[in-house]
């Protein structure tokens, strides 16, 4: 598991390539609507208040509506995983609920289909739907990028270092062998 982390690339060679002539991305880049699609079957008050403990949490659950692309979003990094939850809080850049009166603003970084994208919108806390759109996130691509080459040059090495070692014990198997001993007699 470790060993993958490291060894798997997360984002593709040229993600702004990738994200300028991706039709998804070209769709998810332009401002549409959005909207919370967690627990559809709740009452709508319900919905509300998990919506905001969601956000308060870290993370949420939005559909971009036109495409039907649903995503678990994270606005900080770790929220979702398993230790103390209740230690890791927002920032205010990320789930901003002063900047309008019954809006909340929300931004969330992560890696899509192998590119650095930035999630920026904004949601209507009486009814739960928004706009939003995706950007490409150009400094994190830069530092993933260089994640990626590292990781690669690391693999290279390893597969050389392999290599090397099976020529060595090859050779010196054949040179032990009963077959190599006879002939120098």
């Amino acid at each position: 598991s470790n060993y993958f982390r490291n060894a798997m690339p997360r984002v593709v060679p040229d993600q702004k390539s990738k994200f300028d002539s991706d039709d998804h991305f070209k769709k998810l880049g332009q401002e549409v609507d959005v909207k919370y699609t967690a627990y559809r079957d709740r009452p709508m008050e319900e919905r509300k208040r998990r919506f905001i403990e969601d956000l308060h949490e870290g993370h949420s659950v939005i559909t971009f509506i036109p495409t039907g692309t649903n995503l678990t979003l994270q606005f900080c990094p770790n929220c979702m995983n398993d230790e103390k939850v209740s230690d890791v809080k927002p920032s205010k850049e990320s789930v901003d609920f002063d900047r309008e009166p019954g809006r909340v603003h929300l931004t969330s970084d992560f890696i899509m289909n192998g590119v650095c994208v930035k999630w920026i919108g904004w949601m209507d806390m009486e009814n739960l739907v928004g706009k939003a759109k995706l950007l490409f996130d150009e400094e994190r691509a830069k530092l993933e990028d260089e994640t990626m080459r590292q990781v690669l040059k690391e693999t290279q090495d390893r597969v050389r270092m392999f290599d090397e070692a099976q020529r060595r014990w090859q050779q010196e198997r054949l040179q032990s062998s009963p077959l190599s001993q006879q002939s120098s007699q």
